[in-house]
């Protein structure tokens, strides 16, 4: 009789033993994400690593996605690989999806779910220009302007090179298009620098071809002067005044110094500049020969053309009577009245024409 109760009490520690062995799985979780960062309109491709990810076989992009509060999730568009421990998913951003902060979220096949809030969604930052480009170490006051795109976020400008530490600016003000602010150079090593700035989403942008200089602040001086005096002084074509002229402060190195007056030749040369010294600069200007041009003006003469017409007087006939057997002469004085009174048909004929 007591062969039953032994029997079930046996499969019941068995029992009890199998539910024990049986492995629970365990919820999963995200340790690291990489990068945490996209830009709207863009297309990122995200490595998820943690532990416990069991993914569905099939129609896994929708249990991959990012997720913010304040609009639609962004699924993945594709995954291209999977396993316990890394999930590599890619997400395309749309341009008006909201900029701040996102969840990296996986769904198991079991519908738990691991979270990250380490991903960040803002526009892409562009740097095109810094000026000044350089400024001379120990100058504690360097105001700059940095222009480029998408800016009005920015909340951090820095110059950056490997090995040296970063030189961070201060009195940031910010707009769409440029950025001031101002660096102190106190005891900041001789080098060039890479300009990066950092919006309010924690995106950096760095440029390597936006670039600022720190420069010694050692300085030399060159004394110019010229021949005849006042001509204009350039340093490196940069104009500083006239002759003479004493250029204080100028980096050492080598700069061109160029002069120029009126009527003289333009007179440069390249000049070496020393720290803690003075170099001295004499220019005789060679002045422009002229050539005064003399015209001698040309007299037009004017031919007047007048045509006079020819009138010619025809004597159609002259009448003469003849008696018979007898012959009638014009008497010398007829003769004379018949030509006098032609002479003045003719005359006055000419003179209406």
């Amino acid at each position: 009789m007591k062969t039953p109760h032994l029997v079930l009490c046996l499969v019941g520690t068995a029992l009890l033993l199998a539910l024990v062995m049986v492995p629970v799985s365990a919820d999963p979780s995200i340790s690291s994400i990489s990068p945490t960062s996209g830009y709207r309109g863009d297309t990122v491709t995200i490595t998820i690593t943690g532990s416990g990810f069991d993914l569905p076989t099939s129609s896994t992009t929708k249990y991959v996605r990012l997720y913010n509060s304040d609009t639609t999730n962004i699924t993945a568009s594709s995954i291209s690989s999977k396993s316990s421990t890394k999930i590599v998913a890619k997400f395309s951003i749309g341009s008006s999806k909201t900029k701040g902060d996102w969840n990296v979220v996986v769904v198991n096949d079991d519908g738990t779910e691991a979270m990250s809030d380490e991903f960040v969604i803002s526009d892409e930052m562009s740097l095109t220009s810094i000026s000044p480009t350089t400024a001379k170490t120990n100058d504690d006051d360097v105001s700059f302007t940095l222009s480029g795109s998408e800016l009005s976020d920015v909340e951090e400008v820095y110059l950056y090179k490997s090995t040296y530490d970063n030189v961070t600016a201060s009195d940031i003000d910010a707009g769409s298009s440029s950025v001031t602010g101002t660096f102190d150079l106190s005891d900041v090593s001789e080098a060039t620098y890479k300009v990066c700035a950092v919006d309010s989403y924690g995106s950096i942008k760095c440029s390597s071809s936006v670039t600022f200089g720190v420069t010694t602040d050692e300085v030399g001086e060159i004394d110019v002067s010229s021949s005849p005096s006042t001509a204009n002084v350039y340093l490196d074509s940069v104009y500083m005044g006239t002759t003479p002229y004493a250029l204080t402060d100028v980096t050492p190195g080598s700069h061109v110094i160029k002069l120029t007056k009126d009527g003289y030749s333009d007179w440069s040369k390249i000049v070496k500049v020393t720290a803690d010294d003075t170099t001295t600069v004499t220019a005789d200007l060679s002045a422009i020969s002229t050539t005064v041009a003399t015209t001698v003006p040309t007299q037009v003469i004017t031919t007047v053309k007048t045509a006079l017409p020819v009138t010619t007087v025809k004597i159609t006939s002259i009448k003469t009577t003849t008696a018979a057997a007898t012959t009638t002469q014009a008497s010398p004085v007829e003769l004379g009245v018949i030509l006098g009174a032609i002479g003045l048909g003719m005359v006055v004929l000419h003179r209406k024409h």
